[in-house]
């Protein structure tokens, strides 16, 4: 086996435990944090879409990581207009 087979593997499972810890930072009380820890884990769910696209060939992997990067910025954007008040 490559070793760059092996680093992919090991940089899929380092993305799942980032998205652990990110649903237990979700997990607070405040609105920033869960807001912050589901965007984190959108985007480790996203790059490791992409590692797994490349491991195994899928070219659509990279379509479906690429929007859910877009929307997910867009959407925080949108909920800090709109909790941003008046001001």
């Amino acid at each position: 086996m490559d070793i760059l087979i092996i680093s992919k593997y090991i940089l899929i499972i380092a993305f799942m435990i980032m998205m652990i810890a990110a649903l237990r930072a979700s997990a607070y009380r405040t609105t920033s944090m869960g807001l912050l820890g589901s965007s984190v884990a959108v985007v480790a769910f996203a790059v490791a879409l992409l590692v797994c696209g490349d491991l195994y060939n899928f070219t659509f992997f990279r379509d479906i990581s690429l929007a859910l990067i877009f929307f997910g910025f867009v959407g925080t954007v949108a909920f800090a207009v709109v909790a941003g008040g008046d001001t």
